[in-house]
């Protein structure tokens, strides 16, 4: 496997995400090849040039959710939003501009297609645009959204991009709850068909499509479990008027600790990700590596992520969920699935990934004939 001695790597997004477990994941990973990976802390203004010039000894600068660099949290006024997210998207424009011209070399992650709540579509456009013309190297997850991006950019040329898939996450949460202690700590009969939603919740994941799947299956001794934290409090009293009164329905819209993750993986048998749009799915590799069969539609990454034998449908179907439920509940050996699921998220390891990911790396050093700053003054 290719080591990593000589790379000196500036993971920008690392500071702000700490607890993310790609983030922690792909950093241990690489540091195990003998990368020096660091997680700068960064300024405000001129982030990425500022970082650079601070690490002079640094080869590539990674970015990932460069959205983050020049949204702003709502103020409740959309004219000050905006205005203020203008002007820093001309900054972050400034930034990108002067990094380029530094020598250091600039690898972009790209983790969706666009921002999930779609604002300021112009504004991530010109972005994204410059980015995917100054970057030195561009990675994906998967072959599909190699095509996707390059339809959707005009500068997203794709050969400039690799592929680097994700690894798993058997390593990150706790997994010692059977199906047993699992369901008795959440009250569930042993007997019962559980599907589950787990993550974040977010308008483009689908959750009323599930609800309204879940009502027409019409199963006995069937639970539909959805789990995790709206994003905003408009969604939350959305779904649980939605979901009020229907049997077997049951909400836990709270922020879960990784502790507890494993009571609801293991009390569920299958996962339900009814997502709208999708480019690359963390909760199908976290279903993935806690063996569970998976509920989901054929966009974006899943269809190469989720291996054959789990419950893809049609997103255009309007009747594709229903069914893909219907399938799951009526299959006669979900564990089996679940126990394949399992050894095809061992295969998928963050070294190798690591791997893949440096000779991204060494490519974009050489498109760039970079080094360490000033290095060869």
């Amino acid at each position: 496997m290719s080591r990593a001695d000589d790379l000196t790597v500036l993971l920008m997004d690392g500071e702000r995400y700490p607890e993310n477990p790609y983030m922690s994941l792909s950093t241990g990973a690489l540091r195990e090849l003998g990368a020096d990976v660091r997680t700068p802390e960064l300024p405000l203004l001129f982030p990425l040039t500022r970082t650079a010039l601070a690490h002079r000894d640094a080869d590539v600068m990674q970015l990932d959710w460069v959205y983050d660099y020049y949204i702003i949290s709502p103020t409740g006024d959309e004219l000050i939003d905006r205005a203020a997210t203008v002007l820093r998207a001309v900054t972050m424009l400034v930034d990108l501009v002067i990094v380029s011209l530094l020598p250091v070399a600039v690898v972009w992650t790209v983790h969706n297609e666009r921002h999930h709540e779609g604002k300021y579509r112009r504004i991530e456009r010109v972005v994204n645009e410059l980015l995917f013309s100054v970057a030195d190297a561009v990675t994906v997850k998967c072959h599909a959204a190699i095509e996707t991006i390059a339809s959707t950019y005009s500068f997203a040329d794709p050969a400039d991009v690799s592929v680097v898939p994700d690894g798993n996450f058997i390593a990150a949460y706790e997994n010692e709850a059977s199906e047993e202690i699992a369901r008795e700590e959440l009250s569930i009969p042993e007997d019962a068909f559980v599907c589950l939603f787990f993550g974040l919740v977010r308008e483009y994941k689908g959750i009323p499509e599930l609800i309204e799947a879940f009502v027409e299956l019409d199963a006995p001794d069937t639970e539909l479990w959805i789990v995790g934290n709206p994003h905003t409090d408009e969604l939350r009293r959305e779904l649980e008027t939605l979901s009020y009164g229907i049997g077997g329905v049951e909400t836990v819209f709270e922020f879960v600790p990784d502790d507890r993750i494993q009571h609801y993986m293991n009390a569920a048998d299958v996962l339900a990700l009814p997502y709208r749009n999708i480019l690359n799915s963390g909760s199908a590799h976290l279903g993935l590596s806690y063996g569970i069969p998976v509920v989901a539609p054929t966009i974006g990454c899943l269809p190469e992520t989720l291996p054959g034998e789990n419950f893809l449908y049609d997103p255009d179907d309007p009747d594709g969920l229903a069914r893909a439920l219907r399938r799951a509940r009526e299959h006669p050996d979900l564990e089996a699935i679940g126990r394949s699921n399992h050894e095809h998220a061992v295969e998928q390891d963050w070294e190798t990934a690591a791997a893949r990911l440096t000779g991204v790396y060494r490519l974009a050093l050489d498109r760039s004939g970079s080094g360490p700053i000033f290095e060869r003054a």
